[in-house]
């Protein structure tokens, strides 16, 4: 006979500004709710309206969302990300909320998440129909753009962001690994287009490769290029290392056999083929 779940209990956790981030503590409360349900608990996520979610696009509809004066009326248990102890937590009824997740945190690591947690997260990512057209119809535009014979295996995703500390060696080596496994065709998806044309240009002095530069300035396309990122089979990772973006977008991208390069050695997967 199946035992009945325990009295309900909400969790919550305070958000980033990009969907990399939330994403490590979105996944960190579905191990959470996981871990729980093997105590007989049943713990329910809830976000406060205020709270960054992506709730009208990446998120539509899949979270429970709160006006303030409805989330203030909980009573929640503040904890600091790094101070909790998640065995603890599972055998609580308190209501939970996690803060001081906006610096390292032990949430920001793939070693726990495994494939049923990577399952839910991909099925988060690509419940919004209207940005997965619209992902998909910008990476055949790209196949179309760099010729008719293109293929998954003849492009890399290149993810390069603002900076003033900007790593050189970083992207001419990436791009030169991709290079030697003859793959030369650039899509870019930046913050900014016309920094990164110069960035690139100085690190293309002999004309090797063939960048395609996405545009950012289109409704939503923040979302909808986090979705297209993931299209690719080959990704070169932004070597900002506050930005989860791109490495989200390579540990979700549904190929078995896929080159990604990332500069970051503490925030890694299985599938990346490259650390430099």
């Amino acid at each position: 006979m199946k035992k009945s779940l325990r009295q309900s209990c909400y969790i919550s956790i305070e958000n980033n500004e990009n969907i990399g981030c939330q994403l490590f503590n979105i996944a960190y409360l579905i191990n959470i709710l996981n871990k729980s349900k093997e105590k007989n608990i049943n713990r329910k996520i809830v976000f406060r309206k205020g709270n960054k979610i992506y709730k009208d696009t990446l998120f539509d509809g899949l979270f429970n969302i709160l006006e303030d004066d409805k989330y203030d009326k909980i009573v929640f248990q503040r904890k600091s990300i790094n101070d909790i102890d998640i065995e603890d937590i599972c055998y609580s009824v308190e209501n939970i909320e996690i803060c001081d997740t906006s610096s390292n945190n032990k949430a920001k690591t793939f070693t726990y998440i495994d494939d049923f947690i990577k399952d839910k997260i991909i099925k988060l990512v690509y419940s919004n129909e209207n940005l997965m057209y619209s992902a998909y119809y910008k990476y055949r535009y790209i196949l179309d753009f760099f010729g008719n014979n293109t293929t998954d295996d003849d492009i890399v995703l290149l993810h390069i962001l603002k900076d003033t500390d900007i790593d050189y060696d970083y992207y001419f080596n990436a791009l030169s690994i991709m290079e030697e496994k003859n793959i030369n065709k650039i899509a870019v998806i930046t913050d900014d287009i016309g920094w990164a044309k110069i960035i690139l240009t100085d690190i293309n002095e002999s004309s090797i490769y063939t960048f395609y530069y996405l545009d950012s300035n289109e409704k939503h396309s923040y979302e909808t290029n986090f979705i297209l990122m993931s299209m690719f089979k080959n990704i070169i990772i932004s070597n900002k290392k506050e930005d989860m973006d791109s490495i989200w977008a390579s540990y979700i991208s549904y190929y078995d056999n896929k080159n990604i390069i990332s500069v970051d050695k503490n925030v890694i997967h299985k599938y990346i083929t490259d650390i430099i």
